[in-house]
Parts: structure tokens; sequence; C-alpha cells
């Protein structure tokens, strides 16, 4: 072979080692660190740094606060890298085959609410972490500034970092103690790599989930002091940022703020996964005051069904009371969620029991209205104008609208006697009586009610309901479920709350 073909195959392999090596690195500081425009930093998803005294602390004075703009985003396979210039103000997507293969979201945070002032702390557990993580990765955690996750298992998911909330429960807490099990166990699967999914069933994760609640607020504060707002969330709850954004300006981070979706037991609490917020006067008073708060409520833990329920008793004894967040902070979805005058005019802030697909369809959502150009708040008005109106018919088969306000089962041998509407079954009229015959006849008992909207028979049951749902699907049920809605109602109701023009209430209140 001649010599010049060798030093030119000897210089491409050269420059096919450099090119290599520069990818390699590339990919490497895409997982580490996150630059923006701007030139400032923030770490992947759930990463806690370390600083010079090897502490995971926040130092004071700190910028990594500042809130990136057009982050390299690296979520499994998909990567999408900002390319900017300096005299440029807008962000070029270069996306990855695989990620415009897959329809990957595109585009930056440009728009994105100014988060430098929230943590988010979000909380799983290892048997669903793999199925519910990545969605939020892609659109609730994206472009926020800040967050740490919690499980029950300590991960690293592409980069993310994920804490174990319970390594530091007390051992005279876990021995003996069944509800402990699951949490042993998976650590049995984690040294062997197995896949801990298929623990989902049959195994009892709700009682150890509850022990994760009071570790997670004595982690978080531990990791991030200094934070003015904590807005605890869990893997199936939606947040709509614009909105939390206004919302949070409403309060002073400096006076003890608890806020929620009242739950109601032997004390009033926030739902745990609505999602609850804890400014940064309540958590030094409840935890920077008391860092042994662990060792003073573990032991309570075990008594109780749940453990949003003990963050609301350790608050209640600094004398922290819960402020009232619902309908904003809400435990409904698109499907389920009850649409009438109530709510028809507040903004969401949050949703629960929302799957991946529909925390992506809302962040969807949330997106073409900034496409088009809308930046009043999204209402529930907005929510049912998308989510649902398009889907309602007269009648819909084998799907149930989820009707329960007033139910007409036929009558039992049950002593008291059952009451409807604070009638007995004999002093019904005819047609509530003939209701659970028929689902025809039970469309007369919803047309004879002034208040009811939609109904549903089911089993010789017939169901109305005085707000709009959509509900789901019945498809593949042995017995049949047929759904109805009285169309020229909603129409009429939908003219009379018009578009809100009037003004939107951010106003919480209790159910």
């Amino acid at each position: 072979m001649p010599l010049t073909s060798l030093r030119s195959s000897s210089s491409r392999r050269d420059i096919i080692i450099v090119v290599s090596i520069i990818c390699i690195l590339t990919v490497i500081i895409s997982f580490r660190t996150i630059y923006t425009r701007d030139g400032s930093w923030r770490r992947p998803v759930g990463e806690l740094p370390t600083f010079g005294n090897g502490d995971t602390k926040m130092p004071s004075g700190s910028e990594e606060t500042t809130r990136p703009k057009a982050p390299i985003s690296v979520v499994g396979s998909i990567t999408s890298i900002a390319v900017t210039t300096s005299t440029s103000t807008s962000s070029t997507f270069v996306s990855s085959p695989t990620a415009a293969a897959s329809g990957a979201i595109s585009g930056g945070c440009d728009g994105f609410p100014d988060t430098k002032d929230i943590l988010v702390v979000m909380k799983t557990g290892a048997t669903e972490a793999y199925d519910k993580l990545p969605i939020h990765f892609m659109t609730t955690l994206r472009c926020v500034n800040d967050s740490i996750l919690f499980s029950d298992t300590e991960m690293d998911m592409a980069g993310h970092k994920v804490i174990d909330t319970l390594d530091e429960v007390a051992e005279d807490i876990k021995k003996d103690n069944g509800d402990f099990d699951l949490y042993r166990l998976l650590q049995e699967y984690q040294k062997l790599h197995e896949d801990p999914r298929p623990l989902k069933e049959g195994a009892n994760g709700w009682n150890l989930d509850k022990y994760k609640f009071v570790h997670m607020l004595l982690k978080t504060y531990k990791y991030r002091p200094d934070v003015p707002w904590y807005v605890f969330i869990e893997a199936d709850t939606g947040v709509i940022w614009d909105n939390m954004r206004t919302f949070l300006n409403k309060y002073d981070p400096k006076r003890p703020y608890y806020l929620g979706s009242p739950t109601y037991l032997d004390i009033e609490f926030a739902h745990g996964g609505t999602g609850y917020i804890i400014s940064q006067a309540a958590m030094a008073a409840a935890v920077g005051k008391h860092p042994d708060i662990a060792t003073k409520y573990d032991k309570d833990v075990q008594g109780i069904c749940c453990g949003d329920r003990m963050i609301g008793r350790i608050l209640l004894d600094e004398d922290i009371k819960l402020t009232k967040a619902w309908p904003m902070l809400n435990g409904e979805k698109p499907i389920t969620l009850p649409f009438s005058k109530r709510q028809w005019c507040q903004p969401v802030v949050t949703m629960h029991h929302m799957t991946a697909q529909e925390v992506s369809q809302v962040w969807n959502f949330e997106q073409e209205r900034k496409t088009q150009g809308i930046t009043t708040p999204l209402l529930f008005m907005d929510i049912f104008n998308h989510f649902v109106k398009p889907s309602l018919l007269p009648t819909r088969t084998d799907w149930t609208n989820l009707s329960d306000n007033v139910i007409y089962p036929p009558p039992t041998s049950e002593d008291p006697p059952r009451t409807y509407n604070g009638l007995t079954w004999a002093e019904l009229g005819p047609v509530e009586r003939s209701s659970p015959e028929s689902a025809d006849n039970c469309k007369k008992a919803c047309d004879a009610d002034d208040n009811c909207f939609q109904w549903q028979h089911h089993d010789q049951e017939c169901a109305l309901h005085h707000s709009i749902r959509i509900g789901e699907s019945k498809r593949g049920m042995q017995s049949t479920w047929v759904s109805g809605w009285k169309m020229d109602k909603i129409e009429k109701f939908q003219a009379e709350m018009g578009e809100c023009k009037s003004g939107v209430d951010w106003a919480g209140w209790g159910r």
C-alpha cells in the first residue's frame, strides 16, 4: 500500500477517535450540568450538589437558583439541545433522530414562569417510578428551577437522583413492623437489579407510604432550608405552573402558610395527592426548630391511615392551620372533575390521579394556549371546553359518567329503610320509582329533576348528577352501563356562565 494511503487512513482514524471522545464527554456533561442561555446552570431533576464541605445544603447567596430558560434536556433516549448565539433572543432546538421519531416535545422554557423561589418536592414509590416519573421530566419538572425526588428506594433515573426517604427511620420502628415488609423486599430487589414493578400487585405500598411524609419533610428542609416556597406533589399530580406562580404571588412566604385541599379526619389537613404548599416561615417553625420530629412522630404513624394527616398534625402543633385552596388545588382530573357554577371561573392549579398520558395532554394544552397568545389563567371552564364538551353525547353505552348525587336502586329490606333525597321509597313519585327498570326510565327521572345534568343506568340502578362529568369507558364489562347528558341544559348553562369576563375567582374554600 502506498505511504500516502497509510497516512490518510491513520489521519481518518485519529479524527474518528477525537470525535468519539468529544461526543462521550458531551453526553457526560449534559447529564451532570445543564447550561442555559443566560450562562446560569441548574442540576438534573432531583440531583443534590455537594459543596466544599461535603454538605448538600445550598450555600447562602448561591446563584444556582437562577431560572433556566433553554436547558439542555436529557430524558432517557430523548435529547434536545438548545443552540443559541450571543445576538439572538430565541433558541433553535436540534433534536436527535430518536426524539424526532418519537414525537418528543420540542421547544425550550421560554415563557415558563419564574420559579426561582420554589422547590418542587415529588414523592413516588419504586414500584411505580419508572412508569410515572419519565413524563414529568419532559413536562412538570422540565423547566422548574429546582426539585427533589423521594421514593422508598434510592434510584438514578438517567441522571435524575431519587432519594430513599426511609433510610433513616429508626430500627425500633422498622423491626417486626409488617408495614416495612415491602421496603425490605425492595432493597433486595435493588441489590439483584430486579424490576420492582411486579411488587405493586399484592404488596401493601399504602402502609409503607405513610412513613415517607415526616422524613420527606425533614430531608427537604435539611437539603434546602432557605427556599421561600415548598411545593409537595406526587407522581400522579399535574401542575399548571402559570397558575401556581400567580397563586403563590398572593401570599407572603415570610408568614407561616400551609396551603392545600382540605381533608377531614380527627383534624383538618391537606390532601397529599392533590399537592400542598408550605412557606419558608412554616417550615422553619415546624422543622427548623424541631430537627427531631422523626423521633417524635414516627411512633404515631403506625396507628394512622395516612401520612399527609401527620403533616397536618406537625404543623398544627405549631399552631399553623390549613389555608384552604380547593378547588384550585384539586383532587380530580379532566375526566372526573364535576363542572358547575361553583368553580367554573376559578383557576386550576393542580389535579390528581393523572396518568402519564393525561399529564402530557394537559401540558400540550398549556403549550397550545401559549402558542395562541392566550395569557389569561387556565380555568375550569377551559378544561371543560377542551377536554369534556367535545365528547358529550345524549347517550353513550359501555360508559360511566360517574353520576352519584341521587341514586335510585330498588328497595331492599334495609333496617332502617333507605331514603332518597330525604324521602322513603313509598313517598317517591312514579317516575323515580320506575327509574331503576331501564335506561329510558332513568333518563325520564333526570328530565323530571330540575337540577339534573346527566344520568347513568347500571345493574338495576339509576343515578343522577347535578353537575357535569365526562367519566370513563366500561367497555368489556359483563354488565351494561349506559350514560346520558342533557345537552340542551348544558348549552343553556354555558350560555348563562359566559366566558368569565367578569373576573377570575382566586378564593380557596372547603369542599
